[in-house]
């Protein structure tokens, strides 16, 4: 009777507390992080009885958690690599967004820019036109600056995204160790109270968010990390927790290093990937840095182009033209594009030379110049044709291409037509430029001109610069969705692993209690055993 009593004691005991371990799973439904928690019980040793055993019942040994640590690694690493996905489309839209609206990109600056220098070609002694090509000039430098300064902007919003997200990794880290302290006091995890091992996953979770990690566990439950795999960065282990810091350095390739402070010893460390940080490293990298450099490189190339035109002309007064914007574009970049004219009257709309045909030339052809090299000294020479040498300058030979094209002091001319010996040109310094209009029309097709690399002019520079942005943001759209779909997939497995099914625990509720009041009818049984005997005379 005292084994039947035990027993059912022991069993009622059992069932109670795997009552309340349902009960508990029920009441945390919703709770964040939390792991469904399962009473684990063994039968007790038997009783020899002769050459037969009796059992003598069973006990509680231990409640753990319903956890499965392949399904919580890929939940981690699924949700670092979705995590990396927003920074990129978030920063790259918002670039997008501001080069390709037509109030802000530089699209409709460059079509009003060369829209004003073909209307004044038209008429270049219109000094309402060199006016409106002035005002849309600065309207062009304008543009650059404004453009530098939103791509300067957003890399100034990601250096203090990237700061607090370091703080915050920082904190985990932290909390992280505190929790390794806690679990160090006990041998092995199956003893290890299961809050102190969800908070310990939740942690993780959070951390991966932020930056992909390598998780590895002891024994006892305590855990150390590497950033990244496990050949990288070491950052929390059982005696030390380290601290991430940010280098801003525009030198470096992206403008950022991390450094790693891992007692007392700092390094820089390439083993940030994935989650927040991995994201914001990625999209400076690949898109915001590349943006900002082909920017700049185009506004090199529009200042650079345009000066050459602008100084190769004549302006209104009769003198060689000066630049039109500011050259140390080339050292500054698009923050520094800036108009250096202002009066009307500087615009160089002539041509930097004037070819005359001597009066007493017989024969047909024709001397003309397009390009000239920036920074070609003023033509003052005479072109001369004779049948027995051809053409020559100063006594030396000159012989034009099959297009009747040769390049002298910089300057490329073209010959059309048939001489006759002795005829004659004389090219010299453009000092009658009223009504001439070659430099300004030089400069109004600049617009279709491919002065770029890949023959691809400065407006199709400034499309493709929108185009690259706007396909990494597209192709990091495409990842996004991929990924959810993975993510999702590792929260089904994570949910069917260690989340609470209300079917599941109603089901368990009803067995438990069912075996909760046989264990009491085992008892009652005992007892009624016993006070028969006892009222035995």
């Amino acid at each position: 009777m005292a084994d039947i009593l035990s027993i059912g004691a022991n069993a009622a005991q059992l069932y109670k507390s795997a009552l309340a371990t349902v009960g508990n799973n029920i009441a945390n439904l919703n709770t964040d992080g939390y792991t469904r928690q399962v009473a684990n019980s063994i039968e007790n040793t038997p009783t020899a009885k002769g050459s037969s055993y009796i059992g003598s019942g069973a006990r509680l040994v231990s409640v753990t958690r319903a956890f499965n640590e392949f399904t919580e690694s890929n939940l981690r690493d699924s949700g670092s690599e979705l995590s990396a996905q927003d920074p990129m489309i978030q920063y790259a839209d918002r670039i997008v967004d501001v080069l390709g609206a037509q109030n802000s990109g530089l699209a409709d600056a460059f079509s009003k820019f060369f829209s004003s220098a073909s209307n004044l070609s038209s008429d270049p002694a219109s000094t309402t036109l060199r006016n409106v090509f002035i005002r849309d000039a600065d309207g062009l430098a304008v543009r650059f600056r404004e453009l530098a300064s939103q791509l300067s902007g957003i890399q100034q919003e990601t250096d203090d995204a990237l700061s607090l997200q370091l703080t915050s990794f920082n904190e985990l880290g932290k909390q992280l160790f505190s929790v390794n302290e806690q679990l160090k006091k006990r041998a092995t995890v199956d003893v290890q109270p299961p809050s102190l091992l969800d908070q310990r996953d939740r942690i993780m979770r959070e951390m991966s968010k932020i930056a992909k990690i390598h998780v590895t566990e002891s024994e006892s439950g305590t855990v150390s990390i590497r950033l990244d795999n496990a050949g990288g960065t070491l950052f929390v282990d059982a005696l030390n927790v380290a601290t991430l810091s940010a280098n801003f350095d525009t030198d470096i390739q992206g403008g950022v290093e991390i450094l790693a402070d891992f007692n007392g010893a700092v390094g820089t460390t390439s083993s940030v990937t994935g989650g927040e940080l991995g994201g914001i490293l990625n999209f400076r990298s690949q898109i915001l840095s590349p943006a900002i450099e082909n920017l700049d490189a185009l506004a090199v190339s529009t200042a650079t182009e345009i000066n050459a035109i602008q100084t190769n002309g004549i302006d209104a007064t009769g003198t060689r033209g000066t630049n039109l914007f500011d050259p140390n574009v080339d050292t500054l970049g698009a923050s520094g594009f800036s108009l250096l004219i202002t009066e009307a009257s500087k615009i160089a709309a002539a041509g930097l030379a004037r070819v005359t045909a001597n009066t007493e030339n017989t024969g047909n052809a024709k001397l003309d110049y397009s390009d000239i090299v920036s920074g070609s000294a003023v033509p003052d020479f005479t072109l001369n044709y004779s049948d027995a040498a051809g053409y020559t300058i100063n006594g030396a030979a000159v012989t034009p291409d099959a297009s009747g094209s040769f390049t002298f002091g910089g300057i490329t001319f073209k010959v059309s037509g048939t001489p006759v010996d002795g005829d004659s040109f004389s090219v010299t310094q453009n000092t009658n430029a009223v009504g001439d209009n070659k430099s300004i029309l030089a400069m109004s097709r600049l617009q279709n001109k491919q002065v770029l690399e890949g023959d691809r002019s400065l407006g199709d520079g400034y499309l493709d610069l929108v185009s690259d942005i706007g396909n990494a943001s597209a192709l990091a759209k495409i990842s996004q969705e991929a990924l959810q779909v993975v993510h999702d997939q590792a929260v089904a497995e994570k949910d069917q692993v260690s989340g609470v099914s209300l079917d599941q625990e109603a089901a368990d509720l009803i067995r438990f209690q069912q075996a909760f009041q046989a264990s009491a009818q085992v008892i009652q049984a005992s007892n009624k055993m016993f006070d028969s005997l006892i009222s035995i005379r």
